[in-house]
């Protein structure tokens, strides 16, 4: 009786009464229908079953019009047959039937025909009620005869007791003959309904009243479903649905008797030599020469067409391509047989034997006493373990007396999608650096994006793919050269998306993010519903991602830092994780994640955001050290004139700013100010400090008046006027300045280095120390932040808190042994820079560090210089005297003491102070004037360094090394461009010009 036709009649005599409800509830203000009464009656007869569905609804406001203006119901029309039996409006008391004016329309919508991938014959009725109003109530009832005769017509059915939609009275009935065997099963968090019995049938009843509707959780796992469920079903094991079909599948599977399909298995026998290597190759055959079309109408649902029709046909769904797929294996000796599987993975174990369980079928083969699962429907596979692996944890074979089996899952072989970033800095971090980005989509989505990219013309996905990778590095710095291109490797199944630019990183706030690198995750938030509190979150399984990115750094140097530790966390049925390598000059970072298994559970839900938080803050950046030297292509780009792009000179001018070149600074500056079309008070703020650099007061002061005038809140303006009150002496209006910097910048660790210093000169010690206690609070890990509380420390005379905190910055170095060096070296810098300004306060340091460190003997000799300026003849003679017979260094000849490593690496001061005594009795020797100008250097005393190096190339123009060291001060001193020519000429005409000074500083610093 099945058909196409919507019938009309009274309702089944069968459907049961029910108890009317009539509910006390207001009408919700948020809800535009309300659903008064919904009813499910089902009813199996043995040679058929029979739906009933009654829905009766009241529209509350304009925007239900819609919603209730359409009635519709879908069925098969190859098993079923529908029935309309009323279709009404009730408006003011009054009833009124819909069919009087309107009819249906049956429409077959076909959704997946468009993709050439499935006709599964369902029709669709739609009822247009012309004439819909407000406050109307709709009464609409219909039902269906179904006769699956494949299966003998089972009874099975999967009913949720609570309703999903906000309703006043929903009942559900099951009903079936008495003499029928049927089985029900609970979940954990349902009970099955009292049975009864009348009138030959049994019964199972569920009504549920006056309730707001519960949704499923969006995030729930399908294998929580059951737990929240009752079932039924007539089925009375697993194999009575193989049985129904087993016979079909046995003859489907035959093998065509077809010469080119011979040839093919004489090919595959000849090319591949093992039994895997010949599967692989018939699931190729099958996915590549066969075209994929669903044919489900009534029993084409079920039965598959013959593996001879579909070879013959190159077409077949996924029975069809699975017997193909059978015979093949078969004939090279692979074990394989059909099974059924759910394509949403439902856990089967949990469920009774039921057909609407499947909806897939695909091949288990046994190769080797391993199980694999192939699917010929798929598109790709290139191996038996492919990218996606297959996610059925539940399969019924196809086979005499078949019983559930559980298959492992198996986690992706490698990455499922992979993001490369290389980075080549080799030029200089100045530079453009040459990019190369490479994007690897691997299973279904390669199939996607080849299948995509064919539907558009060539320039458009090109200018997609251009904009996708302008966006990726655009807040990194300018993209210049943009090439992108594109292929799919059939070999692999791998769609490469990939480009070649021209990035200059930006590098004037600090540290720059390592592209790809890092990531905060946000983890699933709980059910909202606590009836569903303890249920599994459903997991995007396979996933497997990676994000790798090389950066290439200088060879041979060291001047750049980058920082970037690694990780795995296991969070949520997630492994995060990020891999670290260093060799040489090239980082290797690789960050990514593999889904474990299909779901996760509450508890680990629960625990997921403090695991993806445990790696949250590991950041992964990269930083221009203060010591990084320009090559000649940073200094090409930073002191090229970019044109009609002021943003690109000002930042350029920061570079030039931060590495010293004060001129060349200015001169971007200069472009910046220019191109912007109004007064910039940043750029004029900058140029001001370049101005300061170079003591050109006036012009620096034009500047910030004119910064000020421009934005008197900009930060750097104040940062500038405190630096010219440093100039000026005026430390209470340097106080200010940096104060101004703080309160736009609370973090900004540079002005409160600045107003600790200025406090200090205030003689203000209290208010210099909590300014550097907050430095230390808000970066621990700095550790310039911790020498300057030492030292601020001593100065304040409280020398064994100070070495307490050396004893810290020696642990936070890993180097705890080097406590005491350390300690002492910050008393000697100390007690250096006090010395000409207060030399008893000097001594008061040195003495009290001596109480720590009894008898050290470079503090001796810096105790004996400052006692030797105060008039202390007698106490300076017995430092002097101890110093010598705990060292035994020659002090008597002055020029040898000028070069001794020994006593510089005592006391570099000391040591300054004998190539001062050696100078004055030989004025004219070029290497003490050299030797002098390093120590100047050392402490960086860089203006006496230079006229001393000056000297020294003076005295001996000849001299590569003396020219070499006069190079490196002009450099440090801010004329970078003078200073390199310099020293590459030196270099040039001696290759050991660098050699003895490169030497020398390594030592130092070791000792240091």
């Amino acid at each position: 009786m099945a058909g196409e036709v919507i019938l009309r009649g009274p309702a089944p005599d069968w459907i049961p009464s029910i108890a009317p409800h009539l509910s006390n509830r207001a009408d919700n203000p948020s809800q535009h229908i309300r659903y008064e009464v919904v009813e499910s009656h089902v009813r199996a007869f043995g040679d058929h079953s029979e739906t009933y569905v009654r829905m009766r609804l009241k529209v509350l406001a304009p925007l239900g019009l819609q919603q209730a203006s359409q009635l519709a119901l879908e069925w098969n029309p190859a098993l079923q047959t529908p029935t309309v039996h009323h279709a009404r409006i009730i408006r003011a008391g009054e009833t009124h039937d819909i069919l009087d004016k309107a009819d249906f329309t049956i429409l077959r919508r076909e959704a997946a025909l468009e993709q050439s991938l499935q006709i599964n014959g369902v029709l669709t009725g739609v009822l247009v009620n012309p004439d819909i109003r407000v406050g109307d109530t709709i009464d609409f009832a219909y039902s269906f005869r179904t006769q699956f005769d494949v299966f003998d017509n089972p009874l099975e059915s999967l009913v949720y007791p609570f309703s999903q939609l906000p309703v006043d009275l929903t009942e559900t009935t099951v009903s079936w003959p008495a003499s029928m065997k049927v089985q029900t099963r609970a979940g954990r968090h349902a009970a099955v309904p009292a049975m009864t019995e009348r009138n030959g049938f049994k019964f199972l009843a569920h009504r549920i009243t006056d309730v707001e509707g519960e949704a499923y959780p969006d995030a729930i796992a399908p294998r929580s479903l059951p737990n929240y469920a009752w079932q039924i079903s007539s089925t009375p094991q697993w194999s009575a649905i193989t049985d129904h079909i087993r016979t079909a599948y046995d003859q489907a599977s035959a093998l065509p008797d077809a010469a080119d399909l011979a040839a093919h298995l004489a090919r595959i026998r000849s090319e591949h030599a093992t039994p895997e290597a010949r599967a692989l190759a018939a699931l190729r055959l099958v996915q590549d020469e066969v075209r994929y079309m669903a044919l489900t109408l009534g029993e084409g649902g079920w039965l598959p067409n013959s593996a001879s029709d579909v070879w013959a046909r190159r077409q077949g769904d996924c029975k069809g391509k699975t017997v193909l797929l059978v015979a093949l294996l078969r004939e090279l000796g692979v074990d394989a047989v059909p099974v059924l599987v759910s394509s949403q993975n439902l856990p089967l174990d949990q469920y009774l034997p039921m057909v609407s369980a499947f909806d897939h079928v695909i091949v288990k083969a046994r190769i080797g006493g391993e199980t694999y699962l192939m699917d010929g429907a798929r598109i790709g596979d290139r191996s038996l373990t492919p990218d996606a692996p297959l996610v059925y944890e539940y399969v019924l074979p196809i086979v005499e007396q078949a019983r559930l089996e559980k298959i492992p899952l198996r986690l992706p072989p490698r990455p499922i999608g992979v993001l490369h970033v290389e980075i080549d800095l080799t030029a200089g971090v100045h530079s453009p650096a040459r990019v190369t980005v490479t994007n690897i989509s691997r299973s279904d989505r390669a199939t996607e994006m080849q299948a995509g990219i064919a539907q558009l013309p060539g320039a458009e996905v090109t200018r997609l793919y251009d904009e996708r990778w302008t966006n990726l590095f655009k807040d990194y710095g300018q993209v210049s050269d943009l090439e992108s291109q594109w292929r799919y490797l059939e070999d692999t199944h791998e769609f490469v998306a990939s480009a070649t630019a021209r990035v200059a990183f930006d590098w004037t706030d600090g540290p720059v993010d390592i592209p790809l690198a890092h990531v905060t995750w946000k983890g699933f938030e709980p059910h909202k519903n606590t009836r569903f509190k303890n249920a599994d979150y459903h997991k995007s399984f396979p996933s497997s991602s990676s994000f790798r990115t090389t950066v290439i750094l200088p060879e041979g140097r060291d001047d750049v830092d980058l920082s970037v530790e690694p990780y795995e966390v296991e969070a949520g049925a997630t492994r995060y994780f990020r891999t670290v390598q260093r060799n040489g000059n090239r980082l290797e970072t690789d960050r990514g994640s593999i889904t474990l298994r299909p779901y996760a559970t509450a508890a680990e839900i629960a625990a997921e955001q403090a695991g993806m938080d445990s790696f949250k803050d590991l950041k992964a950046t990269m930083r221009v050290k203060r010591s990084y030297t320009l090559t000649a292509s940073d200094r090409e780009t930073l002191t090229a004139a970019p044109e009609g792009a002021p943003e690109t000179a000002l930042r350029r001018g920061y570079a030039l700013l931060d590495e010293g070149d004060h001129v060349a600074a200015i001169a971007q500056f200069d472009v910046a100010i220019a191109g912007f079309p109004t007064p910039h008070a940043n750029a004029l703020a900058n140029r001001a400090l370049a101005y300061l650099a170079l003591n050109a007061l006036d012009k620096a002061r034009a500047d910030i008046a004119a910064s000020d005038a421009a934005d008197p809140n900009e930060t750097i303006l104040f940062h500038a006027k405190g630096r010219l009150a440093e100039l000026e002496e005026d430390d209470l209006e340097a106080v200010l300045a940096f104060t101004g910097a703080l309160r736009s910048w609370s973090e900004n660790t540079h002005a409160l280095y600045r107003r600790a210093a200025a406090y200090e000169r205030m003689g203000q010690s209290s208010r210099a120390l909590a300014d550097l206690e907050r430095i230390v609070a808000m970066k621990p890990e700095d550790h310039g932040a911790k020498v300057a509380l030492a030292n601020q420390l001593l100065r304040m005379g409280r020398a064994a808190e100070a070495y307490q905190q050396a004893g810290l910055m020696a642990e936070s170095v890993g180097h705890p042994d080097a406590k005491a060096q350390m300690f002492i070296g910050m008393a000697q810098v100390v007690a250096s820079s006090l010395k000409g300004s207060d030399p008893a306060r000097a001594e008061a340091i040195l003495t009290d560090v001596l109480a720590i460190e009894n008898d050290f003997p470079a503090l001796l000799i810096d105790r004996a210089v400052v006692r030797e300026q105060q008039g202390d003849s007698k106490g300076a003679a017995a430092d002097m005297a101890r110093f010598k017979q705990l060292t035994r260094i020659n002090l008597d000849d002055p020029s040898q003491a000028c070069v001794s490593q020994s006593l510089m690496r005592h006391s570099r001061d000391f040591a300054l102070e004998m190539c001062d005594r050696a100078i004055e009795r030989k004025g004219d020797d070029a290497p003490l004037h050299m030797r002098r100008g390093y120590l100047l250097f050392l402490q960086d005393r860089n203006g006496e360094a230079l006229d001393a190096y000056r000297t020294a190339t003076e005295l001996d123009p000849s001299s590569s090394k003396a020219k070499y060291g006069l190079g490196k001060m002009l450099k440090t001193t801010g004329r970078s461009s003078e200073g390199e020519a310099l020293m590459a000429a030196a270099s040039a005409s001696d290759s050991k010009a660098s050699e003895d000074y490169d030497n020398l500083m390594m030592s130092v610093r070791l000792d240091d």
